[in-house]
């Protein structure tokens, strides 16, 4: 693809930004307000190749897909903590161009290719969290139930009262689970 007119990027959409990452032969960075982003393929790579930054996944209508962000300031730039340099070197890039709202690198070879691996292993590990935020949750509540039981008085309360806390009980397994 060639390098984009100026004009074209302070308009692009963002459903042009996820098809500009599927270039094979660039790797494209966006100035976005005070930070660099790049989308689906491109954060691939800058995670992979350049720094473990946190990869967003979300859903995007206009798109009508996921779309994976990763963004970083731009200080992280102009303090020289990961400079242009460093980054061209870290994805074996030919080259870079810096215009007003993007750093296009040009890249040797095809370091995209093992995406759809990459956004599946994502996928799984979100689902894992998931499961595990779960799994915290309930023991959390399983926790709450055996202590509301240990600290019921039953040798000191009535039949009504005893009534009353199995309904409290069962009050709360059904909102809480």
């Amino acid at each position: 693809m060639p390098p984009l007119a100026v004009e074209n990027i302070l308009k692009m959409t963002l459903l042009e930004k996820v098809n500009n990452s599927l270039n094979t032969q660039a790797f494209t960075m966006y100035k976005e307000g005070l930070f660099y982003k790049c989308y689906n393929e491109d954060a691939m790579v800058f995670s992979q190749q350049v720094k473990n930054y946190k990869v967003n996944a979300k859903f995007v209508k206009s798109v009508g897909a996921e779309v994976l962000s990763l963004g970083f300031p731009m200080s992280e730039v102009k303090n020289g903590n990961l400079s242009l340099d460093v980054i061209k070197i870290a994805i074996n890039a030919a080259s870079y161009k810096e215009e007003a709202e993007t750093v296009v690198f040009y890249i040797h070879e095809n370091i995209k290719a093992n995406y759809q691996k990459y956004q599946e292993a994502l996928a799984n590990a979100k689902e894992l969290v998931v499961a595990e935020k779960q799994s915290e949750y309930n023991y959390t509540n399983r926790q709450i139930l055996v202590k509301m039981i240990q600290e019921f008085d039953l040798a000191n309360s009535t039949p009504m009262q005893g009534l009353v806390f199995i309904q409290e009980l069962k009050n709360h397994i059904k909102t809480q689970g």
